[in-house]
């Protein structure tokens, strides 16, 4: 009696897709095509790898451990929200083309679409009516190198508006008041170094606060003075490290008066600021 041969089943569709990053229907037809020669899953997928590599769909998978060191910056920008995406790949070359950055581009609005603010939530949707991971694995084949999703950011608000440059670094600004204004905020954000790591006091991470004072109480200056004296002297010095991580408390770098600090700049003009993201390859 002949042995049943497998089913085409969805499991074995994401298998071979897992292993090829080809997309789904160029898989379920390479396991179409080769259903005759299977004798068991592993064998059939096997197989099916095989025959796609003969019909030139060299499995995607030899671009899995090349590291994307490079990429680019995709931005979109909607009533009251925007996304920034990061798509990385393994040369600056790639970053610069066409092909690259309209898909980064597409992937923004994806994501801006759908509301994902992460990585793993913009891959688990739809882009073109298709899954973003078969796109994805489409573009590899495409532009002939490794390529990976590696950050996305979200931000909402009354007012958002951002500022994309040469798709290196992007950043997004929410508030309230004049778009124009506000968006020299997002130009600061941009240039800003260190670039901020919070929007006020309240939201820093703890973390981040707490190994400051670690550094600050190490220091020669802290050490040699009088134990009790120790921890206010490291709380007077802890000011310099939020003027500088704070993005309400840096000095505005455009458009501002001598010595003014962002939270200054927005009162002058009417603005609130309630939230950024700021991203960088």
């Amino acid at each position: 009696m002949n042995q049943p041969q497998p089913e085409i089943t969805a499991k074995l569709v994401m298998t071979l897709r897992d292993r090829t990053n080809l997309p789904m229907m160029k898989c379920k037809q390479a396991l179409e095509a080769t259903k005759a020669e299977a004798k068991s899953e592993d064998l059939w997928v096997t197989a099916a790898t095989d025959w796609l590599r003969k019909q030139g769909l060299a499995a995607v998978d030899k671009f899995a451990g090349r590291e994307t060191t490079n990429g680019g910056l995709g931005m979109a920008l909607g009533t009251g929200s925007g996304a920034i995406v990061l798509l990385s790949c393994q040369t600056d070359f790639v970053s610069g083309n066409d092909v690259f950055k309209e898909f980064v581009k597409s992937l923004a609005e994806a994501a801006l679409a759908s509301g994902a603010d992460s990585a793993e939530a913009l891959k688990a949707g739809t882009i073109g009516g298709q899954s973003v991971v078969d796109a994805l694995a489409g573009k590899i084949q495409q532009i002939g190198e490794n390529l990976q999703i590696a950050k996305v950011k979200t931000v909402k608000g009354a007012v958002v508006v951002g500022y994309n440059h040469g798709g290196k670094i992007a950043t997004l600004v929410s508030g309230t008041g004049d778009a124009a204004k506000l968006r020299m905020i997002a130009l600061h954000v941009a240039s800003a170094n260190p670039a901020p790591a919070s929007l006020d006091r309240s939201s820093i991470d703890p973390a981040l606060v707490k190994k400051e004072e670690e550094i600050l109480l190490a220091t020669p200056e802290v050490q040699s003075k009088p134990e009790a004296m120790r921890p206010k002297i490291v709380l007077g010095k802890l000011g310099r490290f939020f003027k500088e991580n704070v993005l309400l408390e840096q000095e505005m770098l455009l458009d501002a008066e001598k010595g003014e600090t962002v939270e200054k700049y927005a009162k002058r003009h009417g603005l609130t600021v309630t939230g950024f993201a700021r991203l960088a390859v």
